[in-house]
């Protein structure tokens, strides 16, 4: 019984390091993905104009206003 319950934990235990490292993987890829756009200035007030500007000016697939660190005009790649 005993060793059930400990062959139960470590498999818990793998299992929650797995989840754990595939959510930092799949974090490092978005990261990649995200950059402040180089063409747009002033502040970023509609995300559809930096929408517009990400796709038709610096070929990303979509843009839109981050207010994390102000509101500015952050393009996607991926």
């Amino acid at each position: 019984m005993a060793k059930s319950q400990i062959h139960n934990a470590a498999f818990l235990a793998l299992f929650f390091c797995f989840l754990i490292a595939s959510l930092e993987v799949q974090e490092a890829e978005a990261l990649g993905c995200e950059k402040p756009s180089t063409t747009w200035s002033g502040p970023c007030l509609f995300s559809d104009d930096c929408n517009n500007q990400c796709i038709n000016w610096e070929g990303a697939v979509h843009g839109e206003c981050s207010f994390a660190a102000g509101p500015e005009c952050f393009c996607y790649f991926c």
